[in-house]
C-alpha cells in the first residue's frame, strides 16, 4: 500500500536536526502552529514549503535563526536584501536560487508570477510592513 504524496503548495516538511523529517499535512502557511509544534529549543530545524507569488511582497521578512534558501521553480522575481541600508537586488529565474542570510531583511518584486521552494528557519521569523518608499 502506498502513501499519498505531499503536495507542497498545501503541505510542508519539517527538517529537524535530531528529529529527522516530518510531514506537515495541511500546513496552509500556518507558521505559528508550525513553530509551536515542530521548533523545539536546541533543535529548531527548517521548514520546506512551496509558494506561488503573483504580487510584490507587502512585507520585509527577517530570519534571525539562520540562512533561508529560496529556489525559484518557475517565473521570475527581483529579490531585495537590506544590508544596513544598502539594497542588494538580485533577479532570480527558473532553477536559480538566492540565500537570505540570518538577520537580513528581504522582500521580493514579482517580474513574472513565480513559484519557489523555500527552506526556512522559522523560529523568531518576523515581518515588517513594506512602504512604497522602501524600494
Amino acid at each position: 500500500m502506498s502513501e499519498k504524496p505531499l503536495h507542497l503548495e498545501s503541505d510542508a516538511i519539517h527538517l529537524g536536526g535530531r528529529s529527522g523529517a516530518a510531514a506537515i499535512v495541511g500546513f496552509g502557511n500556518d507558521y505559528e502552529r508550525y513553530i509551536a509544534t515542530h521548533c523545539t529549543p536546541g533543535d529548531p530545524g527548517r521548514l520546506v514549503s512551496l509558494a506561488t507569488s503573483t504580487k510584490d511582497w507587502p512585507v520585509w521578512e527577517l530570519h534571525p535563526a539562520g540562512d533561508e534558501v529560496v529556489i525559484v521553480i518557475s517565473g521570475r522575481a527581483e529579490f531585495i536584501q537590506d544590508f544596513n541600508g544598502t539594497m542588494k537586488r538580485t533577479v532570480v529565474g527558473p532553477n536559480e536560487a538566492i540565500i537570505n542570510p540570518p538577520g537580513v531583511p528581504h522582500t521580493a518584486n514579482v517580474i513574472e508570477a513565480f513559484t519557489a521552494l523555500y527552506i526556512t528557519p522559522c523560529p523568531e521569523t518576523s515581518h515588517l510592513p513594506r512602504k512604497a518608499s522602501d524600494v
